[in-house]
């Protein structure tokens, strides 16, 4: 698990203690983790990690259970499997984890939340642990289209251990609406929709990164605004990133990236407000058509030595299934 990684940074970076270190690696050699960290390096000038996945459905298998051991979002299986069952897939049937991205920005240093994909990015600087910068990425739940996510550059403001919930009085109408009553503090356990641990970011409101007790709720529009991430996984951020650590909270639809001298393009649907991606798939218009082609026409400015396939290009913002799609490549 992560929690592995957090341990590990953890002591490097906190401790720099011999004895610390004997007492982590112990605990790896007799509690060994059960699935291995995704960690990806940025040294190699790609601005594409990861790589697709084709599993087989196990028995009894739910597509929710298929997301969480596959650190996935909900609502991207359902996007990358258009044709399978949208709760219980069919035992046995191959089924295609979408775990390529396209990087939301090639340098930088901190958190990346990109609303379009429900997918965060944590950037490690290279000079703080490693000879090279990493980055990490985790599926998010975010704000309801009547609960928006707020966009913008921030930072990480305070953390909390076990934090408590006090529901705003916004929330409170809400459920107070469909005859439900909420008190005025909810103390950490299972019962605290924050989990067990929260970053505070610098935004008005109280907007938080934070965990869940509700863990299928990840990759969908579900929150009241805040970021919610599975607990494993703000668990490694909150002992990595440090008060002060830059966020930056935009909705990239459409990414652009290269790999290998290969050009891929990573589409994510609009909606009708045209701010987060809400599982439709994007029709092509001639007074739409200029939103793929700009993105592609500015990447070209910059370098112009890459040739486009305008076709795949257009069938690629069609889908709209969030996987990097080749259309184009170095001449």
């Amino acid at each position: 698990m992560k929690l592995f990684y957090s341990l590990y940074v953890y002591c490097l970076k906190s401790f720099q203690n011999l004895n610390v270190l004997i007492i982590f690696f112990v605990f790896i050699f007799i509690s060994p983790p059960s699935s291995p960290i995704e960690i990806f390096d940025l040294s190699n000038n790609s601005t594409i990690i990861g790589d697709l996945k084709t599993i087989y459905v196990q028995e009894d298998e739910t597509v929710a259970d298929i997301a969480n051991r596959y650190n996935s979002g909900f609502q991207d299986l359902l996007i990358a499997n258009p044709n399978s069952h949208h709760w219980k897939p069919k035992a046995n049937s191959k089924y295609i984890i979408p775990s390529m991205y396209i990087l939301p920005q090639e340098n930088y240093s901190g958190i990346i939340l990109n609303l379009a994909e429900l997918r965060l990015y944590y950037y490690i600087d290279g000079a703080d642990l490693y000879e090279t910068s990493k980055v990490l990425t985790y599926p998010v739940g975010i704000g309801r289209l009547d609960w928006k996510t707020p966009l913008g550059e921030t930072f990480i403001k305070s953390k909390v251990v076990k934090p408590s919930w006090y529901p705003p009085k916004s929330i409170i109408k809400e459920h107070e609406e469909r005859g439900e009553e909420l008190p005025v503090e909810v103390k950490a356990g299972p019962g605290n929709p924050l989990g067990d641990y929260a970053l505070k970011l610098d935004v008005k409101g109280g907007y938080l990164l934070h965990g869940t007790n509700k863990k299928y709720g990840i990759g969908m529009m579900v929150s009241h605004g805040c970021i919610r991430l599975r607990n494993e996984d703000i668990e490694t951020i909150f002992y990595n990133a440090k008060i002060g650590t830059k966020v930056k909270i935009v909705n990239m639809p459409i990414k652009i990236g290269v790999y290998k001298g290969f050009l891929y393009m990573e589409v994510h649907a609009f909606n009708n407000q045209e701010v987060y991606s809400n599982n439709q798939k994007n029709i092509l218009t001639t007074e739409n058509i200029y939103k793929p082609v700009s993105y592609v026409m500015e990447f070209l400015e910059k370098n112009p030595t890459f040739k486009v396939n305008w076709g795949r290009v257009l069938k690629t913002y069609e889908e709209s299934n969030g996987i990097p799609t080749l259309i184009g490549k170095k001449s």
